[in-house]
């Protein structure tokens, strides 16, 4: 494991929480060890851990399993993941988790500590949707993860590429109102193909009975506004203007319609 100096250093570097880095590095020794399940990552996490370095922090670990599994079975698979990256990383992980089910497969919390010693430990959320939930319509890719430490990591794992993890958070913006949404949107924007956004858009809309609408968006303009800082002023350095990143994004989603 790396030292506290070290996890401490790079959280006045990037100006986020000590919890940020704690978290984005105990999230690369996890995904080391789910790496064999048949899974595949996807959305924010996907973007930073395996495409763009320097990308948002995120809290969760996103992922569309790729086969069929029941919670018993996901349940031993995760804390034998778990209980590998503890022993091989020395971070301090609970070795039983939650596993709870929901509409669109599971949710499972991991929790560890490694700075603290006293009070809550910190949490990685696993959201884990199933496949009868998503069909993955792009090739995946299988990354090596980007590991920014100064410790010896080195793990590859399948991930949506870069295409599809914009097709679902475009779709995203007409789901949900969640600031990260936007955000990643607009980063992304000179980072894919359009033309395979677009060949796969709106199919991703349709298996959801998703409408993209500009209208809809602007009609909860100022609920993402509210909500701006509060979400993403942990995950990122420098947090851009929110009414510059509607704007843009807005101008995006006009111009694919």
């Amino acid at each position: 494991m790396i030292s506290a100096m070290e996890l401490r250093g790079m959280a006045r570097e990037l100006e986020v929480p000590q919890t940020t880095i704690e978290r984005d590095y105990a999230q690369n020794w996890l995904l080391g060890y789910l790496s064999p399940l048949n899974m595949a990552l996807k959305g924010g996490t996907g973007i930073r851990k395996v495409y763009i370095g320097n990308y948002r922090f995120s809290d969760d670990l996103d992922f569309t399993l790729l086969e069929k599994v029941d919670r018993a079975g996901l349940n031993n698979l995760i804390e034998r993941a778990v209980l590998g990256a503890k022993e091989t990383s020395g971070i301090n992980f609970t070795e039983e988790v939650s596993i709870q089910e929901n509409i669109n497969g599971f949710v499972v919390n991991v929790y560890f500590r490694i700075l603290r010693s006293t009070g809550n430990p910190i949490k990685i959320k696993l959201d884990m949707t199933v496949p009868e939930k998503e069909e993955i319509l792009l090739p995946l890719e299988t990354r090596e993860i980007i590991h920014p430490y100064s410790d010896n990591f080195h793990a590859r794992i399948h991930a949506y590429s870069l295409e599809e993890i914009m097709a679902e958070k475009i779709r995203a913006l007409f789901e949900r109102t969640r600031p990260r949404d936007l955000y990643d949107v607009r980063r992304l924007h000179s980072e894919v193909d359009y033309v395979k956004v677009l060949n796969i858009l709106y199919e991703k809309c349709r298996v959801k009975d998703v409408e993209i609408n500009v209208r809809f968006l602007e009609d909860r303009r100022d609920n993402f506004a509210s909500a701006w800082t509060n979400s993403l002023q942990h995950q990122i350095k420098m947090l851009p203007n929110f009414d510059d990143v509607f704007h843009e994004v807005k101008r995006q989603i006009t111009g694919l319609l």
